[in-house]
């Protein structure tokens, strides 16, 4: 996984700090050197993360009575446990393991929530969310002032993949294994009523599986269902008006693959949506303008704007200790990141590549 870390002093903006996990660790890569500025290894040597997110704490300042703000990375994987880490300090403040060692289920999604940086979703590969309250009662480094309280707990009764939230509906939506699931999340109500989005379906296709699913605003979706060749863009306040039924406005095309968990990457700001694919090339697509003013009886097709392809690449310490070049198997982009005003573009792969593309001025 990767993200940008966000401008603690602007949302809409980010820094030129990347996060990334995968293995035993989270990079933290500055992209206009492309050196690893710092890196978090968990004590536990079995752990292997799978999915971080990025949140802006506002804290107290000190005597001046003044709010800071400091950003925190929360990271999960195999071993059921978040880390909270400060990256710039190269810190991790708080471990919370989840369960008993005994009852371990991988962690595989992780939300602060938008209008609330102190409540978290945890999503398990059993389909369990768990709602955290996060309770800070210091200043960073937030040595022995942090805590975790489980709120409640939801089941989508499917594995977890990703999660997305809609500010304007308060629904949390949830790429699963058995389709599209989503909880109406508010502070009066910890029972909410599970709903069960019914997506496009394509002929020669047996799994539901969404495995990525994006917010791009005021109620708009993106989502990706496993071996479908298209990226759908959808109205969710339409969608839950219609008994949960979702009825795209776009197609955007995509790759015809037959692999799974290419995740996509979304940037409000500058209105890029991105994804990678099993050939190691990144399908870019300019949603800023889409027209979703009216209503068609079919969705309209829309093509990228731009398909960067595999470079070639040339490893001379690969070369001469006569190993195999990285790129001799299939190269599968597994995320994509976009920065602020989408200059520069970070990809991770399955044979743990980060892959840093600027734009040519």
């Amino acid at each position: 996984m990767c993200q940008f870390e966000p401008d603690p002093e602007n949302s809409d903006k980010t820094t030129n700090i990347v996060a990334t996990c995968g293995g035993n660790s989270v990079c933290f890569i500055d992209v206009t050197t492309g050196k690893v500025v710092s890196k978090y290894i968990p004590k536990d040597v079995k752990e292997m993360l799978y999915s971080l997110c990025w949140a802006t704490w506002p804290v107290p300042g000190g005597c001046r009575k003044e709010v800071a703000r400091v950003n925190v990375l929360a990271t999960a994987g195999v071993r059921n446990t978040i880390h909270l880490i400060l990256p710039h300090q190269s810190t991790c403040f708080l471990t919370h393991q989840l369960t008993a060692k005994r009852s371990l289920r991988p962690i595989q999604a992780l939300i602060f929530l938008p209008h609330d940086p102190y409540t978290m979703m945890v999503g398990d590969n059993n389909g369990v969310i768990r709602v955290y309250k996060i309770a800070v009662t210091g200043s960073p480094p937030f040595e022995d002032s942090c805590s975790m309280e489980v709120l409640y707990e939801l089941s989508t009764e499917s594995e977890i993949f990703s999660f997305a939230f809609c500010t304007t509906t308060r629904i949390l939506l949830a790429g699963c294994n058995d389709g599209l699931m989503g909880f109406e999340i508010s502070d009066d109500n910890h029972n909410p009523k599970l709903l069960k989005f019914t997506m496009p379906i394509k002929a020669d296709v047996e799994t539901a599986l969404v495995d990525s699913v994006e917010m791009i605003g005021d109620g708009w979706v993106a989502s990706k269902c496993a071996l479908h060749p298209a990226i759908y863009i959808w109205h969710l306040p339409t969608a839950l008006g219609c008994n949960c039924t979702v009825a795209p406005s776009h197609l955007l095309h995509w790759s015809d693959t037959d692999n799974y968990f290419m995740y996509l990457g979304l940037q409000k700001h500058c209105g890029l949506l991105c994804c990678g694919d099993d050939m190691g090339a990144l399908w870019l697509y300019n949603i800023k303008n889409l027209d979703t003013s009216h209503k068609a009886l079919k969705p309209t097709a829309v093509e990228p704007s731009a398909i960067f392809p595999w470079p070639i690449l040339s490893d001379s310490s690969t070369e001469k200790k006569r190993k195999l070049n990285l790129d001799v198997y299939d190269i599968v982009v597994d995320k994509v990141t976009i920065n602020y005003d989408g200059t520069c573009i970070v990809a991770v792969t399955n044979n743990n590549l980060v892959c840093i593309w600027r734009r040519k001025r």
